[in-house]
């Protein structure tokens, strides 16, 4: 892969580089010192999580997961590209007002990680266009006209979670917060969902899964 002159300049920015296998922390004085701005830290704890989980939580100790997540409307096109490219996910901008790759991506997810008992697809469309706007977590009946919760469908919607291995858990965790982008009193409330920003990056890359997510991720385009 080989990534963009301005993700190329960023990631330099940051000490890091797309070697030929990996990411590579080309510059460890730099990386350590260097100033991050708030919108390209998704992108240096990410580059800095998969050379060493470690140094990526000394150097952002406070930043959860659930963070990176709402990160993502903040962050531009370059920043975007950066780190699908250091998870290994290829992307082509524009995101913004393009829905159609995040919606046949967001599907996919659901599909290939068995998503179904967290996210319905519904009958009325909740936007303009792209099919991410026909989905919907479960535990709301979204067709009737008052859109009430349905009994008991959000507890055994926690009770499913809880039950998920951790790559699958931040897969449901990942949709549902580019979904709400905002505090989520209803479904993730009690459940496992205080990961440090590294230990996500280093589930998904441990079990395979760090490129779909890094694609959903950056191919993000409002909900």
């Amino acid at each position: 892969m080989h990534p963009s002159p301005d993700v190329a300049e960023l990631l330099d920015n940051l000490g890091l580089a797309i070697g030929s296998r990996h990411v590579e922390l080309v510059d460890f004085n730099q990386a350590e010192q260097c100033y991050i701005h708030h919108t390209q830290a998704p992108v240096a704890i990410a580059g800095y999580a998969l050379v060493s989980p470690a140094f990526a939580r000394g150097r952002f100790p406070k930043w959860s997961f659930i963070d990176l997540i709402q990160k993502r409307p903040s962050m531009d096109e370059t920043e975007a590209c950066a780190l699908a490219a250091i998870c290994g996910a290829e992307v082509s901008p524009p995101f913004w007002g393009n829905p159609e790759p995040f919606g046949k991506h967001l599907w996919e997810i659901i599909r290939k990680y068995d998503l179904t008992p967290f996210f319905d697809r519904v009958d009325r469309r909740y936007g303009l266009s792209g099919d991410h706007f026909l989905m919907r977590p479960r535990g709301f009946d979204w067709n009737g006209p008052e859109e009430a919760e349905i009994p008991g469908a959000l507890q055994k919607w926690r009770s499913d979670y809880k039950k998920l291995p951790p790559v699958r858990q931040l897969m449901v965790a990942t949709v549902l917060q580019l979904y709400r982008q905002g505090n989520d009193p209803y479904w993730m409330v009690r459940v496992p969902k205080k990961w440090h920003a590294a230990e996500g990056i280093e589930i998904l890359h441990a079990q395979g899964a760090l490129a779909d997510w890094a694609r959903l991720y950056a191919l993000y385009p409002g909900w």
